[in-house]
């Protein structure tokens, strides 16, 4: 009976302290979504109201109809669209040739790839900025997709190396011996059984792309390239910000993101389950 109370309270710990990381972790997102219907003489009540007397959905007209959000919303699917085709495109390859092939130098460029995983963003912005600017593709599409590739290619060659190394080389085999060629056994037979892994990479690629600040904000000048995230600063002056406003493009910007999770979340809870750590 006792051993029994124990395994209860054990697991009422468990519950509790799972729920009070629940709410931390989607209490920043509430707040937003409650702020931005706030009329802005609500946003600093004291004390703070957790829901507004006098909801209005002004913040939001402004956004959509009189700032640079649509047309920086156009620009970070542009360049999050191109950047995840391509990181997939390279890292399917390039991670198929790491699982299936033996050649001088492989270990050397795993390595690499661990380190410019394992590199900051921040890092590499001088040496970047310095090259496209001799290319002059600066405040272009190409510099931002670029940029990003660095950062999210070395993590989607890991994982699906990690991926095609689990797949039996025996259905290669029969499927050459069909006729088929090394590309059409690696579209036909790999890819298919690998979908957990390169959803987890879209998605990753995806999420990383579509919130990346650092490079837009260096890489870009015109309102014609820039992104969301730095659309979204705009709304804080030197003096004030528009938090309801903020709140509202924040919202917007959040959407896309929550949809893609809830549509992917299996395979790309599976994906870095199986994946990753595998590699």
């Amino acid at each position: 009976m006792e051993m029994r109370l124990r395994i209860r309270i054990g697991h009422g710990l468990v519950y509790a302290l799972l729920l009070a990381i629940v709410v931390f972790a989607v209490f920043p997102s509430l707040w937003m979504v409650a702020t931005s219907v706030k009329p802005s003489n609500e946003v600093f009540t004291s004390p703070p109201r957790w829901l507004s007397s006098n909801p209005t959905f002004a913040s939001y007209h402004k956004v959509v109809f009189e700032s640079s959000i649509p047309k920086a919303f156009v620009n970070s699917a542009i360049v999050t669209i191109c950047t995840t085709v391509l990181t997939l495109m390279l890292s399917i390859l390039a991670g198929y040739g790491f699982s299936r092939y033996r050649f001088r130098g492989a270990r050397p460029l795993s390595t690499a790839m661990l380190f410019g995983q394992m590199m900051p963003g921040v890092v590499i912005v001088m040496p970047l900025y310095t090259m496209f600017s001799k290319m002059h593709i600066l405040d272009k599409y190409i510099a931002l997709i670029i940029a990003n590739m660095a950062i999210t290619i070395p993590l989607g060659v890991m994982m699906l190396r990690s991926f095609f190394q689990t797949v039996p080389t025996e259905l290669e085999e029969a499927a050459k011996i069909d006729g088929t060629t090394g590309l059409g056994a690696l579209f036909r037979i790999i890819l298919p059984i690998s979908m957990p892994g390169i959803t987890a990479v879209s998605v990753y690629t995806f999420l990383h792309t579509w919130e990346e600040f650092l490079f837009a904000l260096n890489f870009t000048n015109s309102a014609d390239v820039k992104t969301l995230p730095i659309a979204v600063h705009e709304f804080s002056g030197e003096f004030t910000i528009d938090w309801g406003s903020m709140m509202s493009a924040s919202t917007v910007v959040s959407i896309p993101v929550l949809l893609i999770f809830i549509l992917c979340k299996k395979y790309f809870i599976r994906g870095l389950a199986e994946g990753s750590v595998k590699g």
